[in-house]
């Protein structure tokens, strides 16, 4: 898909709107300045023409974000609050309150109790394949390789024994 371009309709005024133009239209258009400059910002799937002062605030928070993401992998997926303060934001803001609400968690904790009534009722085979997805975090298909069962019957088991599980919690 190729990109749309728009230019300003009064260079000196972005609040008269764009004009949807072509590619070679912008390269033209660039071509016949004879002062200053054409000043673009790449949305990605579009370039839209702008002023110098948005286009350089464009940039420059573009260059924030890379700057903040490259330091957030760098920390190991933890950041600063004071890395996402800026003129808009202050750190504490922007975090996202990820806190389980309180009839969740009560939910959560009789389930939890209920779990190994829950878990007795399952034949041997279903108790073994649930323990090995679900708590050693193996994968389908590393059990299906590891067991020379076929996927499906894996998969097939696996429904079944969370069919009885789920059975028994809406009891």
């Amino acid at each position: 898909m190729s990109k749309i371009f728009f230019v300003m309709n009064d260079r000196n005024d972005t609040s008269k709107g764009y004009t949807q133009v072509s590619q070679e239209y912008v390269k033209k258009y660039i071509d016949s300045f004879t002062e200053g400059r054409a000043y673009f910002i790449n949305l990605g799937h579009s370039v839209m023409e702008t002023d110098e002062a948005t286009y350089r605030d464009f940039y420059k928070e573009r260059r924030r974000e890379k700057y903040i993401r490259e330091e957030t992998q760098l920390a190991g997926g933890v950041i600063s609050l004071n890395a996402i303060d800026n003129d808009e934001l202050d750190g504490v803001g922007v975090v996202i309150d990820t806190s389980e609400p309180l009839d969740e968690k009560i939910m959560r904790k009789i389930m939890i109790e209920k779990l190994p009534a829950a878990i007795s009722i399952l034949n041997d085979e279903e108790k073994e394949l649930i323990q090995q997805i679900y708590f050693n975090h193996i994968s389908e298909r590393e059990l299906s390789r590891r067991t020379e069962t076929p996927l499906m019957t894996i998969n097939n088991r696996k429904k079944r024994a969370l069919k009885k599980l789920f059975d028994f919690f809406e009891k």
